[in-house]
């Protein structure tokens, strides 16, 4: 009996094997999701606001999903990256993204690298400036030398601690939490004041429309170390992609529990 259930668990296990291996384009994309949209405006979000945006935030990764999975679908079908795709609709088409995603890059790069800096000011006893520097030196060793095998890997293991840390630190913050009454009086989002956050919130949430080509040009790179079928890039995506719907509310929850 104990030989039959053996036998039974092991197609099991190797299948759950392969689909994790597979796994990889999706989860960078929850990565590169998780900056200033959760840690900042998700956070602040519940920091000021209780409970009263979580339905707004979901409604947005839900109104953006088919627009971020265009690039994983795209890749998974045809095995082109989705710049391919812009070029076949006309040289246009791809001038206008490069355009936007070249001033989106040093804006975005930037703004990344100073929030980290800003956290790690926490822990080590330097500038956010040069902190800032050897953010951005250390990331760029690390795809020079690295390239998308060594990413793949410490992004898998980045994004397995942050996600525990983080739901440890919520299901403490709601073990802790005397009560819901301070959400009922909290200030209302739905003023003129508070506009250009929720834009910009809503705009970044759950990342920058550019990261469908990112994902699009990761599955190429990962298929290019092993097989990945469309059916296991969809659910990467899927996987990434619900990951990142979640830590928003997490994070906003760490914000109502906390800081509110």
């Amino acid at each position: 009996m104990l030989n039959q259930q053996t036998a039974l668990a092991l197609p099991w296990m190797s299948r759950v094997s392969t689909l994790f291996k597979a796994t990889g384009p999706g989860i960078l994309m929850a990565a590169a999701a998780i900056g200033a949209s959760h840690l900042v405006a998700s956070t602040r979000a519940g920091a000021e606001f209780g409970w009263q945006l979580a339905w707004l935030i979901l409604l947005v990764n839900i109104v953006k999903y088919p627009f971020f999975a265009a690039g994983a679908r795209y890749t998974a079908a045809t095995d082109e990256s989705l710049l391919h795709g812009y070029y076949k609709q006309g040289r246009g088409y791809l001038m206008l993204f490069t355009g936007l995603n070249v001033i989106a890059a040093i804006a975005s790069t930037a703004g990344v690298c100073m929030l980290t800096a800003a956290m790690l000011t926490q822990f080590i006893p330097l500038s956010i400036d040069v902190l800032a520097l050897i953010v951005l030196v250390s990331s760029l060793a690390l795809l020079i030398f690295g390239h998308y095998k060594l990413l793949d890997k410490m992004t898998k293991i980045i994004m397995l601690a942050l996600t525990l840390t983080t739901l440890v630190a919520v299901a403490l913050a709601f073990n802790r939490h005397t009560g819901f009454g301070a959400s009922d009086v909290a200030e209302s989002p739905w003023q003129w004041a508070y506009v250009g956050f929720l834009v910009a919130m809503m705009g970044w949430m759950p990342a920058p429309i550019e990261v469908s080509t990112w994902n699009s040009l990761w599955l190429i790179e990962k298929r290019k170390t092993q097989t990945v079928t469309a059916k296991q890039a969809i659910f990467d995506f899927n996987l990434g992609y619900v990951t990142t719907a979640l830590l928003a509310i997490v994070f906003l929850a760490l914000g109502a529990l906390v800081m509110h």
